[in-house]
């Protein structure tokens, strides 16, 4: 009887330093700064979305209530200068084959093809990275853009 009690009161420190190990463990685990930690689904799905459909779901984020959640308004100005920065290179590139194309007698027609479609494919695999990361709740910055819009939620 006198060596249950001893083994019973043994196993308890044991157990104890055992629960401490594995919360030392749980404490020294890395966290990724890239999760934004108060992303709900609606979130997810309102960033998903300024990069699918555009101009639409950015603005009524930025003027409405939805502006104070920080990774949704940062997910609408990045999508928005995205957006515009993409329109005013397919404008000048237009412009760019539009000259060409007079100069050449309809060659810079085809050049400006050549041009603009990966161009435009690059842009539109670049929307739907973005909307898959906003989607998953993490805050990806794209290069320059990132920056900008991170600048503006501050």
């Amino acid at each position: 009887m006198a060596d249950e009690k001893k083994k019973t009161q043994e196993s308890k420190p044991q157990e104890v330093k055992m629960q401490d190990k594995s919360q030392d463990m749980k404490s020294q685990t890395p966290k990724s700064d890239s999760k934004v930690p108060s992303t709900d689904d609606d979130s997810k799905l309102f960033g998903a979305l300024c990069y699918v459909i555009g101009i639409i779901v950015p603005l009524f984020i930025l003027f409405t209530d939805k502006k104070e959640n920080k990774f949704l308004a940062f997910h609408a100005y990045q999508s928005l200068i995205f957006g515009v920065a993409v329109f005013a290179m397919f404008i000048a590139l237009s412009i760019f084959s539009f000259v060409i194309t007079i100069l050449t007698s309809g060659i810079g027609g085809f050049l400006g093809l050549c041009i603009m479609l990966p161009l435009w494919l690059g842009a539109l695999l670049a929307m739907v990275f973005m909307a898959y990361k906003a989607w998953m709740g993490e805050k990806y910055l794209l290069p320059v853009i990132g920056s900008m819009a991170e600048g503006f939620v501050k």
